[in-house]
């Protein structure tokens, strides 16, 4: 498969919390898609779990051609893979009203995260101490939009590995600039093992964060909004 770069796509799921349209999307993607939204509890969550497969449907369509119900396994470390199409690495995230899909040639990890008012004592629990440090020495503004910059990207590198939350957040380490937000030519990840990765955050979203992580093939522009 040719290499090319990383592509990060996105829709709005709001639709789908008609109940004829989750209706409708539930027959759409795959079974064991089905059985878990069917596990979840409220229509939003549904949705938002729907519409991510749905999505990655969209994107398979519109960057390979390929159309159809999608068989998905577990790889060698439980990271989602496409059963048919070995070759092609993605990854989903969703949150609020928003589902993200990376899609590429190449490993990758993707979060989104709404931002809301959190609990900035977290950062002592489950981040490494230097990040700690380096939230609370932000400006007090800056201090809620740092704390979900740092969670998105370090999730995103977590799926980027394959591991998950099989690889604690205090396992490896951002380093950031002290003082300054994370930007994506700023953060380096320190995990011992040197792993060439390239970080990208997409900013374009009001009131959310989207990290993204691959490696030497590197993003394609923007975000791509792609209808459900």
């Amino acid at each position: 498969m040719e290499t090319t770069k990383t592509r990060i796509f996105i829709a709005d799921v709001r639709a789908l919390n008609e109940p004829h349209r989750l209706a409708a999307a539930m027959q759409v993607v795959s079974q064991a898609r089905r059985e878990k939204a069917a596990r979840l509890k409220t229509r939003e969550a549904k949705a938002l779990s729907v519409g991510a497969e749905m999505l990655l449907q969209q994107a398979l369509e519109w960057v390979h051609g390929i159309s159809g119900a999608l068989r998905i396994a577990s790889g060698a470390d439980g990271k989602p893979m496409l059963s048919d199409y070995p070759d092609i690495h993605f990854n989903l995230s969703h949150s609020g009203h928003y589902v993200v899909c990376g899609l590429g040639s190449r490993p990758v990890g993707v979060d989104i995260q709404k931002m809301a008012r959190p609990n900035l004592k977290l950062a002592r629990r489950f981040f490494a101490s230097s990040e700690a440090d380096w939230l609370w020495a932000l400006p007090a503004g800056q201090q809620t939009q740092g704390l979900y910059d740092l969670w998105a990207l370090k999730e995103a590198y977590m799926k980027y590995t394959g591991k998950g939350f099989r690889l604690p957040l205090h396992a490896f380490q951002i380093d950031c600039h002290h003082g300054e937000p994370i930007t994506s030519s700023t953060a380096i990840i320190l995990d011992g093992k040197n792993m060439p990765v390239v970080i990208k955050n997409f900013p374009e979203l009001e009131d959310y964060v989207i990290w993204s992580v691959t490696d030497t093939v590197g993003f394609q522009g923007k975000l791509e909004w792609l209808g459900l």
